[in-house]
């Protein structure tokens, strides 16, 4: 196994315009453990211009998850998600999880025809958070070192 020392820390885009959304989010994420770097950015502008490390984010890290609200005050999270799949946004693999306290079954619909690994009510559930951030890194730890065997 890598040491932890030499595992690169999970990089997180945080897109959530509720600093007590966020601070709940951010808080689950210390108390996971997880070795990460957080970057938390509150509207659709910021979160493509971060993606396609544009103006203040031109030396951004390509994120390895995307916390996504849908619900943002210049637009949708589902622009974020179009986006991406269209194309616009210059990423190559992200794992997507929304986090959103709409009940719409057509949204939701919609966000997994765009490629949402997976969608997250609020009230997140602390536990069910933890779940999905663990499971990203896990498969990140894994690809790390079935890449170191293959060098």
């Amino acid at each position: 196994m890598l040491a932890a020392s030499r595992v690169k820390p999970m990089e997180i885009l945080l897109v959530e315009d509720g600093l007590m959304d966020a601070r709940v989010t951010i808080h689950s994420l210390r108390r996971s453990q997880v070795h990460h770097r957080l970057t938390l950015v509150r509207s659709v502008t910021e979160a493509l211009q971060f993606l396609n490390q544009e103006g203040v984010f031109a030396r951004a890290p390509q994120p390895d998850l995307l916390l996504l609200d849908l619900n943002l005050p210049d637009g949708s999270g589902i622009d974020v998600l179009e986006s991406m799949q269209s194309g616009d946004v210059n990423i190559d693999s992200v794992t997507t999880v929304v986090l959103t306290a709409n009940e719409d079954e057509g949204i939701r619909y919609r966000c997994r025809e765009l490629g949402v690994h997976d969608y997250i009510q609020k009230p997140v559930h602390e536990n069910e958070f933890m779940r999905v951030v663990r499971d990203h890194k896990r498969l990140m730890v894994h690809s790390a070192q079935q890449l170191a065997a293959v060098v």
